[in-house]
């Protein structure tokens, strides 16, 4: 590894924080449906305990950044095998942990957003408009502050926002209960996104 100046590195910006990234799923039409319908079915099981999409942002512990990826084809030229890129593929698998509450609220709202999708208790399945969401992640912008004027200059002061389009639950898992400890329980949500873009 070569040697660099120390004025070089000076000048690199700042790394990136992990706390400066934040997501919100939209209420509309799926987490609104959800939580309708969880009051709904309350009125037989008397459990209602629903979460808004704030509450799953604040009570999440971790998620993952959207990717891409290209497909590729392959020729044979005399013997070479060459790969050639074909078609962008920005579809994929979205999964964050979640820290569960005392009343259930975020089970229940996860699991009747499933629901949505498919009752295995009366076999229907609506239509994707009512069950498909749209995920935002945020990334804060940087702020500089310019000797003693105290004055912030912004290098970008619009920050980066990545929209996650086609947004719905596809699975979730708790994980092993330990009775004698006093770790949260925490849900592993997986969500699917049929593709991504910048604002």
């Amino acid at each position: 590894m070569a040697l660099h100046s120390l004025n070089s590195i000076k000048h690199l910006d700042d790394p990136l924080k992990q706390f400066q990234i934040k997501f919100t799923i939209s209420m509309a039409p799926a987490l609104t449906l959800a939580i309708a319908q969880q009051k709904a079915a309350s009125l037989l099981n008397g459990n209602s305990a629903t979460v808004d999409a704030k509450t799953l942002e604040l009570r999440c512990t971790s998620f993952t950044y959207p990717g891409t990826k290209l497909g590729q084809s392959s020729i044979n030229i005399m013997g070479f095998r060459r790969k050639l890129a074909t078609i962008q593929d920005k579809s994929g698998v979205w999964s964050c942990k979640i820290t569960e509450d005392q009343n259930g609220g975020v089970l229940n709202t996860i699991q009747s957003w499933c629901d949505l999708i498919h009752n295995p208790f009366n076999g229907v399945r609506l239509p994707s408009t009512l069950y498909v969401s749209t995920c935002v992640v945020d990334i804060e912008s940087a702020h500089k502050r310019s000797g003693g004027l105290a004055q912030h200059l912004y290098t970008n002061s619009k920050g980066r926002r990545i929209w996650l389009k086609g947004f719905y639950p596809i699975e979730y898992t708790v994980g092993q209960i330990d009775a004698s400890s006093s770790a949260p329980v925490e849900l592993e949500v997986k969500f699917n996104y049929d593709w991504w873009t910048e604002t």
